[in-house]
């Protein structure tokens, strides 16, 4: 761990440990984020100085990304996979980045994780809001006059 705080860091992993499981690990001496075992994201300086993560998103989103915003770039080892690293600069935006990683969270937690994070968000299991449900469980149909 470094000596010096990064407050790029420490915003990063507050995103991370609100998520049901997550946590910090650093098997290969960089910062890779976790749950159940299965890394979700993954950050680090880049050369330059600029904060860098690694997330994943859908594989039909991820080569769209990378043409069409140059933060974005194909992820090694994962690109096929539809990872993909973003350049966060000097101003990120903070909003975009968690949704990011919330993103990427879905896709790699298994889904007894994502109905909990659904749970703490107060959202059914396909993402929308809860309706009441009827009795019988099943929606009634209209009536007619």
């Amino acid at each position: 761990m470094p000596a010096t705080k990064d407050p790029f860091h420490d915003r990063l992993l507050a995103i991370v440990l609100k998520l049901p499981g997550a946590y910090e690990d650093r098997p290969w001496g960089s910062v890779h984020c976790k749950v159940d075992g299965k890394i979700f994201v993954g950050w680090g300086r880049l050369g330059d100085g600029d904060m860098s993560i690694g997330i994943r998103v859908d594989k039909w989103l991820a080569p769209m990304l990378v043409k069409s915003d140059p933060r974005f770039t194909v992820a090694a080892y994962v690109g096929k996979h539809g990872g993909v690293d973003l350049r966060l600069g000097p101003k990120p935006d903070w909003a975009e980045v968690e949704n990011l990683i919330v993103q990427s969270y879905r896709i790699i937690a298994p889904k007894r994780r994502v109905k909990e994070l659904d749970a703490l968000a107060g959202v059914g299991s396909a993402g929308k809001a809860r309706r009441p449900s009827t009795r019988s469980g099943a929606p009634q149909k209209a009536r007619k006059k």
